[in-house]
């Protein structure tokens, strides 16, 4: 049987082509750092393209990357050959937190579509050193703390990325007892991350001193610590304390309260584990007096599982924060956690719709 020529050199033609590939510079990932200057991607095809869209963390939609187009996008030019040398590019002036993600281009060559992706990884960047705040209701002027009274301090990390690791020494001795909930907030690509850790000073806690931990990659040597020194007050028999007046202040109604789950419950796509503690933390900002707290599941009061409120004030007004640790069944699936803040002018709540997984 005789096979006709064109078929030949059709199967032929088949055989001996290979598909476009769209080839990235630099290939997969850049590492990059925030301020950066001058950072090329681009993208290379061995044909000549009929068009060419980018797709760019930060920029609002995909847009038209040319030298003969102004980028819509301010900080952006274009970067590489003409399209008709099957080049296009883009050259980002100084790198921001929104560049990082996946930068795309979509190329046409003869009426198909070929695409490349460049992966823009900013690196760690470490948050400021840690500091520790005493709880406004601490009484400890001159540093100095009465031995048997509860101190409550609370450890911040603040603006890293991602957030550090915060835990707690005495001496060098790791605390385990008494450390709160870790809660953290990323807004911008920057997280703060906070936790609190209460004591009952003890006699021979004098001279001992308590250290806040914060451990990042991005810290010289993997961490920073920042240390309380617990001094004691001497005792004075014969002596009446000395009767602290507040400046009266108009009343202020705080913000509405805000609910924040903790970084370490377990959740899958906002579901939380049957079985685990659902641990949440509610904050009252800039009122004056401070706002006190009432708590609901559903229309249950609940009275279990709460802290004591951790308050500090400012030139704004009082922030309070409470916790509450809710040991989680089947049956809380779909019912509603409710926080209400109680003020004399006037009350508000906030609401945490719980679903359940096993």
């Amino acid at each position: 049987m005789r096979i006709p020529v064109f078929l030949v050199l059709l199967s032929a033609f088949l055989g001996g082509s290979q598909a476009l590939q769209v080839k990235t510079d630099p290939a997969e990932e850049v590492v990059v750092v925030e301020g950066q200057k001058n950072v090329n991607l681009l993208c290379l095809i061995d044909e000549p393209m009929d068009f060419c869209i980018v797709k760019l963390p930060g920029a609002p939609a995909p847009f038209a990357a040319s030298d003969k187009l102004p980028a819509p996008v301010e900080g952006i030019t274009y970067y590489g050959l003409p399209w008709s040398s099957g080049s296009c590019g883009i050259t980002i002036d100084t790198i921001k937190p929104i560049h990082d993600g996946p930068f795309e281009c979509t190329v046409s060559v003869k009426g198909q579509t070929y695409k490349g992706q460049i992966n823009i990884a900013l690196s760690a960047v470490a948050p400021e050193p840690p500091v520790i705040e005493l709880a406004s209701n601490v009484d400890s002027r001159n540093g100095e703390f009465e031995f048997g009274k509860k101190v409550t301090m609370k450890c911040v990390s603040r603006n890293g990325w991602p957030g550090a690791k915060l835990s707690w020494y005495m001496d060098g001795v790791k605390l385990t007892e008494d450390v709160g909930a870790e809660f953290s907030e990323t807004s911008n690509r920057r997280t703060t991350v906070q936790q609190i850790y209460r004591r009952a000073i003890a006699v021979e806690d004098n001279r001992k001193k308590v250290t806040c931990r914060a451990e990042h990659t991005a810290y010289p040597g993997g961490f920073m610590e920042t240390s309380l020194p617990i001094k004691l007050k001497k005792v004075y028999t014969n002596e009446k304390p000395e009767v602290q007046k507040e400046e009266l202040k108009e009343s202020v109604k705080p913000k509405p309260p805000q609910l924040t789950v903790s970084s370490v419950v377990a959740q899958r796509n906002g579901a939380f584990k049957v079985g685990s503690n659902l641990v949440v933390q509610c904050v009252s900002k800039d009122g004056n007096p401070p706002a006190g707290f009432l708590w609901f599941l559903n229309d249950q009061l609940i009275y279990e599982g709460l802290s004591a409120p951790f308050t500090s004030k400012s030139s704004r007004g009082s922030t309070v924060q409470q916790t509450l640790t809710l040991p989680l069944k089947q049956t809380d699936d779909g019912k509603v956690l409710i926080c209400k803040a109680r003020h004399p002018e006037g009350s508000e709540e906030t609401r945490l719709k719980i679903s359940t997984y096993n």
